[in-house]
């Protein structure tokens, strides 16, 4: 659920950065509004909406951060590609995660992920993670039938 929900708070954000550059008021109707749109588009028509979820948007601190968010579905990524490869090739990929956590911040984090072979300029990570989501949902599925 991370990749989903810390999208939405990036989205959010980035939407209300781009009304405010353009001149938007940013007010509280303003915010609540659009906060409550993206709620219903991440979750979909099947969903009930408590109308109260709209103001969801007043308490999450995230907020007072700019740009920092989507880092928490980058991270869930690359972790779930680190740990997909270790599965499949064992002790190689073992070698190549411990080089990452070795690397520190000795280069930018993005190319630190490359040398270690998660490549998040391509969508691969992001859809393994939105796979292995979808593999534990249908395990959950199965166990409350």
């Amino acid at each position: 659920g991370t990749v989903y929900r810390q999208t939405q708070f990036a989205e959010f954000e980035h939407n209300i950065h781009q009304a405010d550059e353009s001149g938007e008021p940013l007010t509280a109707s303003y915010l609540t509004e659009n906060y409550g749109a993206l709620n219903r588009h991440y979750y979909g028509a099947d969903l009930t909406f408590d109308e109260e979820i709209a103001l969801e948007w007043a308490r999450i601190p995230h907020f007072y951060y700019n740009y920092y968010v989507f880092q928490y579905a980058t991270g869930f990524s690359a972790a779930t590609a680190f740990a997909e490869a270790i599965k499949e090739e064992g002790d190689p990929a073992v070698e190549r995660f411990l080089n990452f956590l070795k690397a520190g911040s000795s280069d930018w984090p993005i190319e630190v992920l490359q040398k270690a072979g998660v490549d998040m300029t391509k969508p691969d990570p992001i859809l393994k993670a939105l796979d292995s989501f979808e593999l534990y949902l249908n395990e959950f599925e199965q166990v409350m039938l």
